[in-house]
């Protein structure tokens, strides 16, 4: 039997299409380095690339610690679009509200309150071995 993750189906495969595509945008943002190189968007970008990656590989594989690199994931995509929001806040006020960063902003909320709402909780459980030379009590 498989490990869940996610009580829904819907929401699994909401986490891996969200991880790919997180995976896929940070994987072409390393073209952009050429454009205009600096060492704080490598430090980024390379970030960026490992969260995203440790995301999508753990929600395939269903490990235990899926939910957490999705989340740090989303996080570091949200402050990085939440920065982006600012400055076109103090550059052009209220429109900035109509632009794509501010609907990614709350695209990727919903994600991360959706993600987090449906996950499984795994509770510890005592193995078997733990037990060995126990008393029942």
């Amino acid at each position: 039997m498989k490990n869940k993750i996610f009580k829904y189906r819907s929401v699994y495969c909401l986490a891996i299409i969200t991880s790919l595509l997180l995976f896929l945008t940070s994987s072409f943002n390393i073209l952009q380095l050429f454009q205009d190189f600096s060492l704080l968007k490598l430090v980024l970008v390379c970030c960026s690339i490992i969260f995203s990656s440790f995301a999508f590989i753990n929600l395939v594989e269903k490990y235990d610690k899926a939910v957490l690199f999705l989340n740090l994931s989303l996080v570091f995509y949200m402050i990085l679009t939440g920065f982006y929001l600012l400055i076109e806040f103090l550059n052009i006020g209220t429109r900035a509200f109509a632009n794509i960063y501010f609907k990614l902003l709350i695209a990727q909320t919903l994600i991360l309150i959706i993600v987090n709402l449906y996950r499984i909780k795994q509770s510890k459980e005592t193995d078997e071995i733990e037990n060995i030379g126990q008393t029942g009590e």
